[in-house]
């Protein structure tokens, strides 16, 4: 079917109306939603009317509000209608097409129009005809909540997956829109992986799954957080932030850390991945990924950690996408001796300590609980391994990366 990609994804909580006795049950947004998703699909423009022939949804949505008259004949006669442009010339608000009517348990509730040459677009009318009674009627029985829940998700997963989607960048803007999220405010994504040790762990009978992302909603609870399962074990949360880097961001940090305590005290291992500030789709695409970036390098880097920030890790993020061979290259050429030494381990340790701490032995001696003049020889003995004074111009830098680069290689 050419529409699944709309699902049940068209509800907006936040601007729909309830129906009450004797109103139509096609609410603005669910029409609006239908429309802008089909007219994206078919190239045609798509309106909808109530059942008073009102257009409550259009891919134009100047149409919206104004009075559709070829959808009266359809309603009264049950029936797809074709309208070439001489049959709707004294048709107010009506352009050339097909006009075909919405039937939900016997009842008309309004009509999906298709504008072009009737040929071209009649061949559309009945399967756009379907797909928006399935899509309404799914609506109205799961109803509006669980509805707007599933679209939000659907859209979360589509930015995260949108350097290789179909989806323009306009279309997921415009869905977001939809749904109340504004993506121009200051986001940043964040990426929640989890552990039960089984995967049919279950609390009083729910899967695990379900009681991790529940205490993740339970931490980003704001209405301007979007959460959703992404993938097996892995839950992705986009949040606006307030400071202009995620790092700096202490409320973000405190929701993360509260989540991790949280889910920490029911025995399952989680750690937390955090992006960068993004500003839109394409670079809140980018976001997810630095979080995944940060949540792998985490892993690896400070496997004692549990909320890691890709600001910590910009420099192995780099590394990673060097071939391994250069990698290699590298550090066998820079640290010579070093490698071969009884004490390489804490040589390396010692470097990479130094190197993280701005080359300040004195950050970087309290951060390896020594003394300084401990630090000192250490520092010496690298010096005569390899014959170069450690104040030689970019050594220093050399050094630290080439450390970086051996303990990524294991």
């Amino acid at each position: 079917m050419i529409y699944t990609e709309i699902d049940t994804q068209l509800c907006d909580v936040h601007n729909s109306h309830k129906r009450s006795e004797g109103q139509s049950m096609l609410s603005e947004a669910l029409a609006q939603q239908i429309a802008n998703e089909i007219t994206d699909v078919i190239g045609f423009n798509v309106l909808i009317t109530d059942a008073a022939g009102t257009v409550v949804g259009s891919g134009d949505e100047r149409r919206i509000g104004q009075f559709h008259e070829a959808s009266i004949e359809v309603i009264r006669a049950r029936r797809m209608i074709a309208h070439s442009a001489a049959d709707v010339r004294d048709l107010v608000g009506s352009l050339p097409g097909v006009t075909i009517p919405l039937v939900i348990d016997g009842d008309v509730v309004g009509t999906i129009g298709l504008s072009g040459s009737p040929e071209q677009v009649e061949q559309f009318g009945l399967v756009v005809k379907r797909q928006t009674e399935i899509l309404m009627q799914e609506a109205s029985r799961i109803g509006t909540r669980l509805t707007y829940e599933r679209a939000a998700e659907e859209l979360l997963r589509d930015i995260c997956d949108w350097h290789r989607s179909t989806f323009t960048e306009a279309q997921i803007s415009r869905r977001a829109t939809g749904l109340g999220y504004d993506l121009r405010r200051p986001r940043v994504m964040v990426l929640i992986s989890y552990d039960s040790h089984t995967d049919d762990a279950a609390v009083e009978g729910r899967p695990v799954s379900l009681e991790v992302l529940r205490a993740v909603q339970d931490t980003f609870d704001s209405a301007t957080d979007l959460v959703a399962p992404l993938a097996r074990q892995v839950i992705a949360v986009t949040t606006v932030v307030t400071a202009p880097i995620p790092a700096a961001d202490s409320a973000l940090t405190d929701r993360c850390r509260k989540y991790v305590s949280q889910i920490r005290e029911r025995g399952w291992d989680t750690r937390v991945g955090i992006g960068s500030i993004a500003h839109g789709v394409e670079h809140l695409n980018l976001s997810s990924q630095d979080a995944y970036d940060a949540l792998r390098l985490g892993a690896v880097l400070d496997p004692r950690g549990q909320v890691y920030d890709i600001d910590r890790f910009r420099l192995h993020q780099a590394v990673s996408v060097i071939p391994a061979e250069t990698r290699d290259r590298l550090s066998r050429a820079v640290l010579g001796a070093l490698a071969t030494d009884n004490d390489w381990p804490q040589l390396q340790e010692t470097l990479i300590a130094w190197g993280e701490c701005g080359f300040n032995s004195s950050r970087a001696a309290k951060r390896l609980h020594v003394h300084r003049n401990t630090l000192a020889n250490r520092l010496d003995k690298i010096a005569r391994l390899l014959g170069r004074p450690l104040d030689e111009p970019g050594l220093g830098m050399t050094l630290y990366l080439a450390c970086v680069v051996a303990r990524r290689a294991g």
